[in-house]
């Protein structure tokens, strides 16, 4: 099931593929990932909540004929989690019929309880629900601090507050209840994992280097490196959570002590995965194992010492630039620049419809900003009309 637009899941079929597995496409009508080659046949439904009917159905029946479901949109996979329906999760995501590992799963607030447990390194976290605790929080811990609201992805409502005053300035309200974290300085990176059976098979790290709008929005351009020193983290993460799967978390190195922490945990997949063969891992291997008969024999692939890959998002970074008006940016996007780029020449049908439902967004949007004919005049039905 993907994502609803195409951040990501655009890459998993032909992952799948090149495994050795057919795909099926769960998707509400109009998805443009109805239109990918790499899929062999498309299940649509009318809307999210007859989609998310369907596939909770799917879950439960035991002899249903995948031999797994990937759902990439992360708010379906949250509520399909907390359910806590031990027929929905046993043959999907046993790791989440532990209650522990269900709280990490369905959000951030379950941190302050992974930093109260010291199951793995993350900053000082606590859960707020008056500004008067966020207060007592940041005096205790040390400014400044940073507040992220438990439902939203991608950086949206995270505030960094350098100071007590800084409630006073800032101009949103404080959404409560809100997890509080120390803040800390550093270099932040993305890991990117395929985990089975409580181990990693494969996985990416990187630093982040371009966001899409703000401090705290998604990475438009990543650095991919070997980071041997993040191992124990990722391997720690993978049998705690024990997730069926692809997915990843954002982590940060402290500048003054060389110490990684995991600030956030994404229970569905990453985009990074996407250049995994420009890094030289072999998701395609990994999936095989994954599905084949003992992935326990798999050895864990990850980038070689030494490698370097800078990739640059297709069409987040480009959108970036002209955003931005970095003009030197877009020399990333010239032919020979060595960067990778993730066009998808190999899935025409799938690019071309995508532009095509770009052109008549933007068309739509003119048609409903202009001004509105004067009584009496004649018009088109597309006038009248302007979803035709």
């Amino acid at each position: 099931m993907p994502e609803g637009g195409l951040y990501l899941a655009f890459r998993l079929p032909p992952l799948f593929r090149s495994a050795g597995w057919d795909v099926e496409l769960l998707c509400v009508a109009d998805d443009p990932m109805v239109h990918s080659r790499h899929v062999k046949t498309v299940l649509q439904e009318k809307s999210r909540d007859d989609l998310e009917d369907r596939l909770k159905r799917i879950l439960r029946d035991p002899q249903r004929p995948w031999q797994t479901v990937v759902v990439a949109h992360e708010g379906t996979l949250r509520q399909l989690i907390g359910t806590g329906d031990s027929s929905l999760l046993k043959g999907w995501q046993p790791g989440a019929l532990t209650e522990e590992v269900r709280e990490v799963l369905l959000g951030k607030f379950a941190l302050a309880a992974v930093h109260e447990r010291q199951l793995w390194r993350v900053p000082s976290s606590k859960v707020c629900r008056t500004v008067a605790e966020v207060l007592e929080f940041g005096h205790a811990n040390g400014w400044p601090i940073i507040v992220k609201p438990d439902d939203q992805s991608g950086g949206r409502g995270v505030v960094k507050l350098d100071s007590p005053a800084a409630f006073e300035s800032n101009q949103a309200p404080l959404a409560l209840p809100t997890l509080a974290q120390k803040f800390i300085q550093g270099q932040r990176g993305i890991v990117d994992m395929l985990c089975a059976g409580g181990r990693p098979l494969a996985w990416l790290a990187s630093d982040s280097t371009k966001r899409a709008n703000g401090e705290f929005s998604p990475s438009t351009a990543r650095k991919f490196r070997a980071m041997p020193e993040l191992r124990p983290l990722v391997e720690q993460v993978a049998r705690f959570t024990r997730f069926e799967g692809f997915c990843g978390f954002d982590w940060i190195r402290e500048d003054h002590t060389d110490l990684y922490y995991l600030i956030e945990f994404h229970p569905r997949p990453s985009s990074g995965f996407r250049f995994g063969r420009s890094c030289g891992v072999d998701f395609a291997a990994a999936i095989a194992a994954w599905l084949g008969v003992d992935p326990a024999a798999f050895p864990t692939q990850t980038q070689a010492p030494g490698s370097l890959v800078v990739a640059h998002y297709f069409s987040g970074d480009l959108a970036r630039c002209f955003r931005e008006r970095d003009w030197r940016g877009l020399a990333a996007w010239l032919p020979g620049c060595g960067i990778r780029h993730d066009v998808w020449w190999d899935d025409l049908p799938l690019l071309f419809a995508w532009i095509w439902r770009g052109v008549r967004r933007t068309l739509r949007e003119k048609r409903v900003s202009s001004p509105r004919l004067k009584a009496g005049s004649s018009s088109t039905p597309e006038e009248k009309n302007p979803c035709l």
